[in-house]
C-alpha cells in the first residue's frame, strides 16, 4: 500500500506544477489586458478596421489598412493609424474619407476630405519599397454623440489625384 502512494507523489507534484503554471499565466494575461488602450466598444460601430483594395484599372496593386479607433474618453477624437503597402515606392498619397448620413450600408456619399492631423491634411509617404504608414487624426467635437452614417475610404494619389485604393461601406456612430 506504501508503495502505491509513493508512486502517485509524482503525478501530484506534476499536477500541481501545471496548476501553478496555469494560475500564473491567468494572472499576466489580467495584468495585460488592465494596460490595453481604453477603446470604445466594438459594438455597434465604434472602432473599424478599414480594409483599402485596388480600384479598377489602378496601375498600383497595392492594399491598406485603416485602425479607425475612438477612446472612451471625454474627448471624441479619432485616430486612424494607416498602413499601405505594394504602392509606387517614394511617392505620396493622401487618405480620404466620405459619409452618408443615410445609414443603409450604400455609401453614396462624395463630400471627400483629405484626412491628417486634425484639420491639417498629412500624406502617408511610401518607402523604396512602396510600403507606408500614417498616424492621422480628426476631431468630431462638432457632432453629436450617437450620429451614425455611412462612410468609406479611399487612398488617392498626392501627384495626380488618381484614386489607387478604396473601402467598402462601413457604419459608424460617435461615441464617448
Amino acid at each position: 500500500m506504501f508503495g502505491a502512494k509513493a508512486a502517485s507523489l509524482p503525478k501530484f507534484f506534476t499536477s500541481l506544477a501545471v496548476v501553478t503554471t496555469l494560475v500564473a499565466v491567468t494572472a499576466v494575461a489580467a495584468q495585460a489586458d488592465a494596460g490595453a488602450p481604453p477603446w470604445g466598444p466594438a459594438t455597434p460601430n465604434f472602432n473599424l478596421q478599414v480594409i483599402l483594395r485596388p480600384v479598377g484599372g489602378a496601375t498600383d496593386g497595392g492594399f491598406g489598412l485603416v485602425k479607425f479607433r475612438q477612446p472612451k474618453d471625454a474627448e471624441k477624437i479619432v485616430y486612424l493609424d494607416v498602413w499601405v503597402r505594394d504602392l509606387a515606392p517614394n511617392h505620396s498619397y493622401s487618405l480620404q474619407r466620405a459619409v452618408d448620413p443615410n445609414v443603409n450600408g450604400d455609401c453614396t456619399g462624395t463630400n471627400w476630405l483629405t484626412l491628417g492631423q486634425g484639420l491639417v491634411p498629412r500624406a502617408i509617404t511610401t518607402d523604396e519599397m512602396g510600403t507606408g504608414r500614417a498616424e492621422l487624426f480628426r476631431n468630431l467635437a462638432s457632432i453629436p454623440l450617437g450620429t451614425q452614417f455611412d462612410i468609406h475610404f479611399r487612398v488617392i494619389d498626392s501627384a495626380t489625384s488618381a484614386v489607387v485604393l478604396e473601402s467598402t461601406c462601413y457604419q459608424y456612430t460617435v461615441s464617448q
